[in-house]
């Protein structure tokens, strides 16, 4: 309790404070009794030292070396029974004490020391046994609300009316999720700066912290939130908090019976997200028969059947975090998803973070990615990570997210992935010689040897000339006269090698299937045989 709690007990009622009062405030945690002459050696913070001063009837000096040293180790104060060794408390005494803001009491008693110890200790007592069952009632109380549910609102409310101040709870990213005043919302909607140095704030053994917002000059009191992580939640209260005030308590208890319902949340929270995440592996491995069955179990987490979805895969490019990381991370993501304007659903599949989106219009690529540069930035500043995002092309249906899941990892796999960038990667269709690579040479020679079998097998000098007339021409659409262009040949001599083809390949060339064919056949030619056309 407060020194000046302390000497409004009856055995302090003739005392007088001589020196000092600026330190009233100051903790009284025990009361002490000078015994020997080094008893600063033995006093602790917090103590209240009761002496006759016998010790320096004759030793002012020692006595203010005893001020100095007291004030220094933070003890509460001095209390001197005058009118035994000292007829009043020394001039040069109060001096130094009235600059250190260190309390000095004349006792004016002739009670016995060791009585007015005992009695001063009953009341420290009595007073930390009130305030302790004080804590236990609040505890219950707070409890209580939870169970009847809405608990979170009403704890607020009522440390509102405790404190006189608005209150506000904030998790463990510095975002608001509640506070008592609505008006005041929009201004405190983020903490987040706070969040980020959020250690800088406290010292080792403090519960609390209080401190002032440079810009707006707003003092506030926070105190700490313990969650299911090494991070934690915060409650910030809009005023200075004294050491001393009777309402700590009452706030600590409302802190823990806040975070065991946080911490019973976040096992909700993680239920669904298991739900969503299992719903989300079964789509995209082909779990659904139909799509009234993806309807069904897509209802159930958010999806709908009318709506066409985008999805973007995330990963972190060298994963030096831990599990923990990983969820806060989610947490982070998923809240600034909610304050965007394009829906979304986000979800965990194989250390990655996809997110599907599904935006009312078809054209929302760009706007998606500008969305995913934000999560970037937030990403960077909490965690000193990068997420590179690849953004898959639009699904028609449900069924075929699958589709633009792929393609959102083929993107993902195509950016460099460093510790230095986090950039993003829209799917980019794979042109015809990329898909070449894709099908085995064997059925690629065959193919070739089938579509070209005549000229291939045809041994005169002539054949090269005859295969590179035929490509050029079919590359033009046919059109003889630009193929003679290109060639520096006469019209009529592209029109006599390409009948010449069609006799020895025994079919028009002119045909749809034939044509398609055919390019098909020098593309393969080309990619082949890379140094013949």
């Amino acid at each position: 309790m407060e020194l000046q709690t302390l000497l409004s007990s009856r055995p302090y009622a003739s005392a007088s404070v001589v020196a000092g009062k600026n330190g009233l405030t100051r903790t009284v945690q025990n009361i002490n009794m000078m015994d020997a002459p080094d008893i600063l050696t033995f006093l602790k913070e917090g103590e209240l030292l009761v002496t006759t001063g016998y010790h320096f009837k004759e030793k002012e000096e020692n006595l203010l070396q005893l001020v100095e040293g007291m004030a220094k180790k933070q003890c509460a104060g001095l209390a001197i029974k005058t009118k035994r060794f000292f007829e009043q408390v020394p001039s040069s005494i109060c001096e130094l004490a009235e600059k250190l803001n260190f309390p000095i009491i004349d006792l004016q008693t002739d009670e016995a020391l060791g009585s007015i110890i005992n009695e001063s200790l009953s009341f420290i007592l009595d007073k930390k046994t009130s305030d302790l069952q004080q804590a236990m009632m609040t505890h219950q109380l707070f409890s209580s609300y939870i169970l009847q549910g809405n608990g979170v609102e009403k704890i607020l409310h009522s440390l509102q009316t405790l404190c006189d101040a608005p209150i506000g709870l904030f998790d463990l990213h510095g975002n608001l999720l509640f506070h008592t005043e609505k008006k005041e919302e929009k201004a405190s909607a983020s903490l987040e700066k706070i969040a980020v140095q959020i250690n800088n704030y406290f010292h080792l053994k403090a519960s609390y912290a209080t401190f002032s917002i440079t810009k707006t000059k707003q003092e506030l009191s926070l105190f700490l939130i313990p969650t299911h992580t090494h991070k934690s939640n915060f409650l910030v209260i809009y005023r200075s908090m004294l050491p001393n005030e009777s309402s700590l308590l009452t706030i600590e208890q409302a802190a823990n019976v806040l975070s065991f319902e946080m911490m019973r949340q976040h096992a909700l929270k993680e239920a669904e997200r298991r739900k969503k995440n299992e719903y989300f592996h079964q789509l995209t491995h082909d779990y659904f028969k139909n799509i009234d069955e993806a309807t069904y179990h897509g209802k159930q987490i958010g999806l709908s059947p009318d709506k066409k979805y985008i999805c973007a895969v995330g990963k972190i490019p060298l994963q030096h975090y831990t599990y923990t990381d990983s969820e806060m991370i989610y947490e982070l993501i998923e809240y600034e998803l909610s304050k965007q304007p394009i829906p979304s659903l986000l979800f965990t599949q194989d250390n990655r973070y996809v997110i599907l989106f599904f935006p009312d219009s078809y054209d929302k690529h760009q706007f998606i990615a500008n969305q995913l540069i934000l999560i970037q930035k937030v990403v960077k500043r909490h965690y000193k990570q990068n997420v590179c995002f690849g953004i898959g092309n639009q699904s028609q249906t449900l069924l075929t997210v699958i589709d633009s899941y792929k393609e959102a990892i083929e993107a993902l796999e195509n950016i460099q992935m460093t510790d230095q960038a986090a950039p993003i990667q829209f799917y980019q269709p794979k042109q015809f010689r990329e898909l070449l690579r894709l099908i085995p040479s064997a059925d690629l020679e065959e193919y070739h040897e089938k579509a070209l079998e005549g000229l291939l097998h045809y041994d005169r000098k002539d054949q090269p000339i005859l295969l590179d007339t035929l490509s050029t021409y079919l590359n033009l659409n046919c059109q003889i006269s630009e193929t003679a262009k290109q060639l520096f040949i006469h019209r009529n001599t592209v029109i006599y090698r390409i009948e010449k083809c069609e006799e020895i390949l025994g079919r028009s060339v002119h045909t749809p299937e034939e044509t398609l064919r055919l390019r098909i056949a020098f593309q393969i030619h080309t990619h082949l045989h890379s140094n013949f056309i």
